[in-house]
């Protein structure tokens, strides 16, 4: 826990603890925890802590009973079924910062162990897959989402530092288990997310402050990188941000608004079709790693970690109102 978490939490609303013996009960009841969660959005003036001491939370996937979470700080993945938080996956070295949807299971991505992990809805490892189709291995894969079709689109971010070379790349697991390369050069590959229509990938850009687009072909290929959205032309210009500050994970709604983690900035960033900024979401935690929006759209799943350098101090995991709603 970390200082003045108790008392900062007791501010907020709170919906949920750490519960690693209970199973899930039934749908029904968890049908009605997650709608009075959603409601006790409202009632905390837009904001529920879903949990308060969350190792390195990263990656929300969104189910049908609640959201999935990775802690990286933990080795392990995360259930929420809006009541309480439950361990459902463990991997002693994984590392995991993203967990996603593969066939009739999940991928875990492990950042630290440098493997993907497959594994069943009920926790059970199947695979381990570290080379992609040619032998090649990957360094620090870190987010993911599937694409509809049985695949999943995944980035390998490369170094975390002031001065990292240029060695991120985006990939892709097809649904017979094959992984691909396919765009490489990137300056810390973070958060990827697919425009509704599927034919847009987006791809944050990190220690170079932007976020990238590809057009998407049938295949499942990458073409014409182009810059998206640059986050300096979106915020006024800072002299004290630290090398670190810049978009971590990225979501896409419906309407085609993008949503930007804005890791050690303390806020996500809604950027709407015209690349305007829209709205800016500010959580207690500084190093804000992901955000995955609920069915509705109406409220958004935001991870969020305390320290740069210690995956152990406690983050959160909060359940926010979608400044954007409706537009």
């Amino acid at each position: 826990m970390i200082p003045g978490w108790r008392r900062w939490v007791g501010r907020h609303s709170r919906c949920g603890d750490v519960d690693v013996k209970q199973p899930r009960g039934r749908a029904s009841a968890l049908t009605a925890a997650i709608v009075l969660a959603a409601l006790a959005v409202g009632a905390a003036g837009g904001e529920v802590v879903i949990n308060g001491r969350a190792l390195y939370p990263e990656g929300p996937l969104v189910v049908a009973d609640g959201v999935d979470y990775a802690e990286m700080g933990g080795d392990r993945v995360m259930h929420y079924d809006g009541n309480a938080n439950k361990v459902m996956w463990s991997r002693v070295g994984c590392g995991p910062t993203q967990v996603a949807r593969y066939g009739d299971g999940l991928v875990v991505l492990c950042h630290i162990e440098a493997a993907l992990a497959l594994i069943s809805r009920d926790g059970a490892t199947r695979k381990i897959i570290d080379r992609d189709r040619n032998g090649r291995s990957f360094l620090t894969p870190n987010a993911a989402t599937d694409d509809g079709k049985g695949g999943v689109y995944l980035s390998s971010s490369g170094i975390f530092a002031a001065h990292a070379p240029l060695i991120g790349a985006v990939l892709y697991l097809d649904r017979r288990g094959t992984l691909s390369r396919l765009a490489e050069g990137i300056h810390y590959a973070n958060g990827v997310a697919l425009s509704a229509d599927g034919r847009t990938l987006y791809v944050s850009e990190h220690l170079s402050r932007r976020v990238l687009a590809f057009d998407v072909h049938k295949d499942g290929t990458l073409s014409d990188r182009r810059v998206y959205v640059a986050l300096d032309d979106l915020e006024a210009p800072d002299p004290g941000r630290g090398w670190e500050v810049g978009p971590d994970g990225l979501a896409v709604d419906r309407g085609g608004d993008l949503y930007i983690a804005e890791y050690g900035a303390g806020h996500l960033l809604v950027v709407g079709r015209d690349r305007q900024l829209k709205a800016t979401v500010t959580v207690a935690q500084p190093y804000v790693t992901a955000v995955a929006l609920t069915g509705d759209e109406r409220s958004l799943y935001i991870t969020a970690a305390a320290s740069l350098y210690n995956p152990k101090e406690a983050g959160a995991v909060y359940l926010v109102a979608n400044p954007v709603a409706g537009d």
